[in-house]
């Protein structure tokens, strides 16, 4: 079974506009051509291509809508800088809130802005890699699995020791009674499990289950009672098998980096942090003895 990353990479398509600058020094930001003046101060082309990151616009727009988007986008800057010069007029930016959250912005930008270079690193798999990835994967492609699910979502109960009771279970209707007879809120319908882009987690657990089982799993605040009641193969050939190993063998390849590049480096950082009393983390269990 597949392994994922938790991390997810943020990729955003920026559209360019007319002009290019010259790259500024280390630390500066790139200089270019002047799309509008905000009390004095530019914004550049520069500053409107990351305002358009992430927009999902279509490659064959019209001209002219494209400019509608891009003249909006800029507008949203400028609104942006004005409001943001009032505050510093009224000294907001010096409050301890305003520094915390500055700093809190800096890091979140920097840790994907390093995601972004190592996930940029990594090469595209050739396709003796795909086939091969494919071949030794035969539960997400020549065997691939759709479950029909019965499922139930009901709310959390405070105290998880209540959800014992429902470990007996063997019908989803005794599952819909208890809930009633606890007075949980719940919601009944069916669902559908893809083997090839479910959590590859709740995947392993699936395919370990012994027939007609009812298993729970939590989903933030709720809880999801589920249990499957057809199951059909349906094998993914072509260029989808191709593109969902491509991915997948890109997330494989990215894992490895982090654990190569990463990890000892954190763990070595981790180790030097100096907690306060009651603010350490618990800590982790030692792995079993063979």
């Amino acid at each position: 079974m597949r392994k994922t990353i938790a991390t997810a990479l943020m990729v955003g398509t920026a559209l360019l506009v007319a002009g290019c600058g010259k790259k500024g020094g280390e630390g500066e930001l790139e200089k270019g051509q002047v799309v509008a003046t905000v009390n004095g101060n530019d914004i550049t082309v520069h500053e409107l291509n990351a305002e358009l990151q992430g927009a999902q616009i279509p490659a064959n727009i019209a001209p002219d809508q494209k400019k509608q988007i891009e003249q909006a986008a800029l507008q949203q800057v400028v609104n942006r800088r004005i409001l943001a010069d009032i505050a510093r007029e009224r000294g907001l930016d010096k409050t301890p809130m305003f520094l915390l959250q500055e700093r809190r912005a800096e890091e979140n930008i920097l840790v994907q802005m390093l995601q972004r270079q190592m996930s940029g690193a990594i090469k595209q798999p050739t396709q003796t890699e795909i086939d091969t990835f494919i071949a030794q994967n035969p539960d997400l492609f020549a065997e691939r699995k759709i479950f029909t699910i019965d499922q139930i979502q009901f709310e959390a109960p405070r105290d998880p020791a209540v959800l014992k009771k429902y470990q007996p279970l063997t019908t989803m209707d005794q599952v819909e009674a208890m809930l009633k007879q606890d007075g949980l809120q719940y919601k009944r319908a069916p669902s559908k499990l893809d083997v090839a882009t479910a959590s590859p987690q709740l995947v392993e657990q699936v395919l370990k289950m012994p027939k007609d089982d009812i298993f729970l799993i939590p989903a933030g605040r709720v809880m999801v009672a589920n249990k499957i009641t057809d199951t059909q193969v349906q094998p993914l050939t072509g260029d989808q098998a191709n593109q969902l190993a491509t991915s997948l063998l890109q997330q494989r390849k990215f894992q490895d980096l982090l654990k190569r590049d990463l990890e000892p480096k954190v763990k070595k950082a981790e180790s030097e942090v100096k907690y306060q009393a009651g603010f350490a983390p618990p800590k982790k269990p030692d792995a079993p003895t063979k």
